[in-house]
């Protein structure tokens, strides 16, 4: 067919196409105004053409219009390309879908991306995809939009590691279910609160407590606004009358943890208030509040007054405290009535947490004024001198725990990991030095591992040091149980080991000794394990920071005299000088602890197997104690409970006139002593002289004896 031959065709086409356009405006005209004429219910009765009938009529209409072309054409859904030879786009395909409505559709055509003039039977379809009839639908290119992105493809994003201070565990502890109990939820029976129900309930209490809350702030702001009228009271009680609320919004506030912290707080007040101990017959202006030492009742025996020990409380705990053991106490540095109980596992309770901690209050004695948990025992905790609201503790499994009073959490806020970065063995001894901007955790194990720890970040130790024993030793391995810092030197210290040598260290090299064990000095004297090592507190006109004490299971007590590191020198060359105890206090049972007083320069406490603590004074008696006391029978306990031994003593450090003291019942007994073991008089300056001179006298009697001994020998 020639060119004007078929622009004559195309044209009578565009112009049936017109008539045809006019014909279905003219139509929709008429049902317009029919619409109108029947009124705003004709829509409802208009009946609506039949999808085959209108079907037939575009498919009538077509092929009187397009028949020459539409029967030429590749096919039904195929269109011949404007560069010839492959398939257009999925956009040029006419489909024989029906659309909703009557109206024509225009799509957009198709460029091929070039300038290459199209063929005919590409003009033809051009023409048949431009203009369609209204019943089609007709497919078209949008714009492009990123729906999936392979990860391989896209460079990987950097990682981004930060760390917060605040609190890490917000999951409390909750015991643990058998295998496939049920709970009561059918839809969450684990109860981890992500079933549907749940989080219905929980949005469900969540909008009672904020549309409670509007409630009573929209109360709270009329009330403070002044009364212009007398009638104003009458309108307030209309507006907000008193009401009872719903069983669900009982639910609501009785379940938001604000009610809960709300009663916890307020029930430790009030059961403060009333575990006072105040007598209205008593004349507190006259100083007769305290307890009279001439009084017949204080004491018992031929004690001189002043030196007497009296039990004042005892704290026991019926849910957590039961057949646990007590492995630490300490009171705390900053809030006196304060007292830190660390406890081991309950054999008989699998499903509670192994590891156990009180914090209790000496002016509220029937319930724990904190309580914490751990996955693991916990052997040592010990309140953080510069931190008063973080609690530092060693478990079995070799991690360094930390707790926050402020958290809401029983868990440990932060905890070592269990890799063999730090301890693998059960850490028995820790200690916090250095200054209020600059300090350490110092932890020890077993396994003759020496780690420091920043408080701010426990995820990798700061110093990683391993103790070796000197050469002469018959073994390399050292299993240090505790360990003791002096009050000047946080780089020195003291570890006592399960063979009952006690090791002098350092944390660092210096000029003669390097970083670990000091081959230079060691102290032996003990045949058992050493169980606690203390240095004196040294707080007086005469310096006895070189004092250590240490009680071992050989039934015994030792008083060493520490050489310091400046003091040993460097011309040891050969093997180390082996240094023996200044005193020994044999005693008839196992040792397990002993503190010095924070006050008194000559006294010191120490308990035993036997349950008993013994309370002494250099000054007064190097061969027996001046007290000796073991703690009453508990209410409602056995007395079989009174043969358990003591494992823990400590004292409380401002005012140096308490005890505690803990053992196998998991009972903390606290005693009171008289005003010559401890008080906030100040020790006099005869008895920091005195203790020296006793100490003097000592070590030139163990002179005398070794220069006999020596004389002897040859």
């Amino acid at each position: 067919m020639d060119p004007a031959a078929r622009r004559e065709a195309i044209l009578a086409k565009k112009e049936k196409l017109a008539e045809l356009k006019r014909t279905r405006a003219l139509r929709q005209q008429e049902l317009q105004n029919s619409r109108q004429a029947s009124g705003e219910h004709a829509d409802l009765i208009q009946p609506t053409p039949n999808r085959a009938a209108r079907q037939r009529d575009i498919d009538d209409i077509l092929t009187s219009v397009l028949g020459e072309s539409r029967s030429s054409s590749v096919g039904p859904r195929e269109t011949a390309s404007p560069r010839g030879g492959s398939r257009s786009r999925p956009g040029s395909v006419v489909s024989s879908r029906p659309f909703s409505d009557d109206r024509l559709v225009s799509t957009p055509r198709l460029s091929s991306g070039s300038d290459e003039p199209q063929s005919q039977a590409g003009a033809s379809v051009q023409s048949e995809s431009t203009y369609v009839a209204s019943g089609t639908q007709t497919l078209s290119v949008a714009p492009l939009h990123t729906v999936y992105e392979d990860p391989g493809d896209a460079a990987p994003a950097p990682e981004i590691v930060t760390y917060s201070k605040a609190v890490q565990t917000v999951d409390d502890w909750e015991p643990q279910r058998r295998h496939n109990e049920p709970d009561s939820d059918d839809e969450d029976w684990l109860g981890d609160g992500r079933s549907p129900r749940r989080r219905r309930q929980k949005d469900r209490l969540e909008q009672i407590r904020q549309e409670l809350r509007k409630e009573i702030e929209e109360e709270v702001k009329s009330a403070v606004k002044p009364a212009d009228e007398a009638a104003a009271d009458a309108k307030q009680l209309e507006r907000f009358p008193a009401r009872t609320l719903s069983t669900d919004e009982l639910e609501a506030v009785s379940g938001s943890r604000d009610f809960q912290d709300f009663i916890d707080q307020s029930t430790k007040v009030i059961e403060r208030a009333l575990d006072e101990q105040y007598d209205l017959l008593i004349d507190y202006t006259q100083g007769k509040g305290d307890l009279d030492e001439d009084d017949e009742g204080y004491g018992a025996g031929r004690v001189k007054k002043g030196r007497r020990v009296k039990e004042v409380a005892q704290y026991w705990d019926e849910r957590w405290s039961k057949k646990r053991m007590i492995s630490d106490l300490g009171f705390s540095p900053k809030y006196p009535e304060l007292l830190l109980a660390a406890y081991t596992k309950n054999p008989s309770a699998p499903h509670d947490p192994s590891g156990l901690l009180q914090i209790w209050n000496a002016h509220m004695p029937s319930r724990p004024e904190y309580t914490f948990h751990a996955s693991s025992d916990i052997l040592t905790a010990k309140f953080s001198p510069f931190h008063p609201s973080i609690i530092v503790g060693g478990c079995y499994s070799g991690q360094v725990l930390l707790w926050d009073t402020r958290s809401k959490s029983t868990a440990p806020v932060q905890k070592t990991p269990l890799t063999g970065a730090g301890h693998t063995h059960p850490i028995y001894s820790l200690d916090i030095v250095g200054t209020q901007n600059a300090n350490n955790i110092i932890s020890c194990s077993t396994d003759g591992v020496v780690c420091s720890w920043s408080i701010d970040m426990l995820a990798q130790p700061q110093e990683y040091l391993e103790l070796l024993a000197p050469s002469p030793s018959k073994t390399e391995d050292i299993a240090p149980l505790c360990i003791a810092f002096p009050q000047a030197d946080p780089t020195y210290f003291l570890a006592g080991t399960e063979e009952g040598t006690v090791y002098a260290c350092h944390r660092y090299e210096r000029a003669g000794a390097k970083a670990g064990v000091d081959a230079r000095v060691r102290y032996t004297g003990h045949a058992a394990p050493v169980m606690s090592l203390d240095f004196h507190p040294a707080r007086g006109p005469v310096d006895l920071g070189d004092l250590v004490l240490s009680a071992s299971m050989d039934w015994s007590v030792k008083l060493w005299r520490v050489r310091p590191p400046a003091a040993l020198g460097t011309a040891v060359t050969g093997g180390n000088s082996v240094q023996g105890p200044v005193m020994e206090f044999p005693r008839e049972d196992l040792v397990f602890d002993a503190k010095w007083s924070p006050v008194r320069p000559g006294v010191f406490a120490a308990v035993d197997g036997a349950g008993t603590l013994e309370v002494w004074d250099v000054n007064v008696d190097i061969e027996v104690p001046v007290a000796s006391v073991k703690p009453s029978e508990r209410a409602g306990g056995s007395a079989a409970w009174l043969k358990r031994s003591l494992n823990r003593c400590a004292w409380e450090r401002n005012e140096g006139k308490k005890i505690a003291v803990g053992g196998l019942d998991g009972v903390v007994t606290v005693f009171e002593v008289g005003s010559e073991l401890g008080g906030t008089e100040t020790s006099k300056v005869e008895e920091w002289t005195q203790v020296k001179k006793v100490i003097g006298r000592a070590e030139a009697q163990i002179g005398a004896r070794a220069a006999v001994n020596g004389r002897s020998g040859l």
